[in-house]
């Protein structure tokens, strides 16, 4: 699923993110907010109130990268007055292409309300313009950027170890992992009608069976 964000939405997008100090070096965005840990990183750069991270544990499994979203949705994201669905959960956990984007642009925008409304904000920040406005702040320590090309005009949406070539990578993985899931299925399907058909065989015996029996009894009653 692509993230329906235009080169230069995607452009703009990167930027911010790498503004943000984050806790982890950046390399693959997909991966990198696939646990929800720097979600909440980035919310609580704006609004340290409504978030807890503690609440956020680095995970690799699925189980505990769900457990993170789930909280996320029901303890912050419902604050902002935004909740995401389960296939959207889905596709973050599982990394897949323009999902992350996608939600990290509507956050953007939700996180803009939230203030405008008179959401409590950092005061580090509380005279900077709201997302998706950039922020001055910069990380404390070197890090990769998702966007090495916003100082000058880019390529269409260059980042480090997130440029187009790895998108189409991943898009191109997506697909072949998708063609093979679709194989499987296929095989699953046909291994059961080869077992109907089997079944409905041997029921179509049973009943020749059944009829040559009843043929040969009425045989012998006429004879008789």
């Amino acid at each position: 699923m692509a993230s329906g964000l235009t080169d230069d939405e995607l452009q703009k997008l990167y930027t911010w993110i790498d503004e943000i100090p984050l806790s982890r070096p950046k390399r693959n965005i997909s991966r990198d907010f696939a646990d929800c840990v720097l979600v909440a990183e980035v919310i609580g750069h704006y609004f340290p109130k409504i978030v807890q991270l503690h609440n956020y544990s680095a995970a690799n499994s699925s189980p505990q990268k769900l457990y993170n979203w789930n909280t996320m949705n029901t303890k912050v994201l419902k604050k902002l007055g935004w909740q995401v669905t389960k296939d959207e959960i889905e596709g973050i956990i599982m990394a897949r292409p323009g999902f992350i984007e996608r939600f990290l642009h509507q956050l953007q925008f939700k996180m803009a309300k939230y203030r405008a409304n008179g959401g409590p904000v950092r005061s580090a920040v509380a005279n900077n313009p709201p997302p998706p406005v950039q922020q001055q702040q910069q990380p404390q320590q070197p890090q990769q950027s998702y966007n090495q090309g916003a100082i000058s005009p880019p390529p269409p949406v260059s980042a480090t170890g997130y440029d187009r070539g790895a998108l189409q990578k991943e898009v191109d993985e997506e697909i072949l992992l998708d063609k093979e899931q679709t194989i499987q299925e296929l095989k699953e399907t046909v291994e059961i009608l080869e077992l109907k058909i089997a079944k409905l065989e041997q029921l179509v015996r049973l009943k020749d069976s059944k009829i040559t029996k009843l043929q040969q009894q009425v045989g012998g009653v006429q004879s008789n």
